[in-house]
């Protein structure tokens, strides 16, 4: 009789610790969704539909004000602008949004720019763009005539972006295709996009 009830003590002990090791489990899984939600910030449409809306910091670039150059994306892609060199004179550029390797992460909304100032160069750029204000917060320059050839996440979920493309060798002439493939993997370090060695 001692026996069955040490043995039926000790069964809702362990049932009641159980319990207990359960309801942590589930505590713990939802409290992780809720902080992993909590970080991502949802757009108000489709991704497709939000990039014509971005506005583009243009990097090194000032308006005939002195103000930081911005310019909106557009249903097209790519057009034109002008900037200040000084003296009252603006120039021409051309810049083309790569919407084909645009990926959204949980905060920002990564993609690739080129811009032409004028020259045979078209010059690359990473561009970070803040999901709540869809305007471009940091640039980092990828290189002059690259070819890109993806932007990804390394693993998901994550804000580790991964950009590759093909640069030229060193030494090799502007006119020849670029050959060599270069692989950089980038995160938002206090809202500046910073290459992660």
């Amino acid at each position: 009789m001692l026996n069955q009830n040490t043995h039926q003590t000790s069964q809702k002990l362990f049932n009641s610790v159980m319990l207990v090791f359960l309801l942590l489990v589930v505590a713990l899984v939802v409290g992780y969704k809720q902080n992993k939600s909590g970080d991502f910030v949802k757009l108000d449409e489709p991704l497709k539909d939000i990039l014509p809306k971005i506005t583009l910091i243009v990097p090194e670039e000032k308006n005939k004000d002195g103000n930081p150059l911005e310019i909106t994306v557009g249903s097209e892609f790519s057009g034109e602008g002008n900037y200040s060199i000084g003296g009252g004179e603006t120039h021409k550029f051309q810049y083309t949004f790569l919407n084909q390797h645009a990926v959204e992460g949980n905060k920002y909304i990564y993609a690739v720019v080129s811009y032409n100032w004028g020259g045979s160069g078209s010059f690359y750029y990473l561009t970070a763009i803040d999901k709540t204000t869809l305007k471009s917060v940091s640039q980092f320059f990828l290189g002059d005539r690259v070819k890109i050839e993806s932007v990804e996440f390394k693993m998901d979920p994550s804000d580790i972006v991964s950009v590759s493309f093909k640069e030229r060798e060193t030494g090799t002439p502007m006119a020849a295709p670029p050959d060599k493939f270069v692989e950089m993997d980038f995160v938002m370090l206090e809202h500046q996009l910073t290459d992660v060695k």
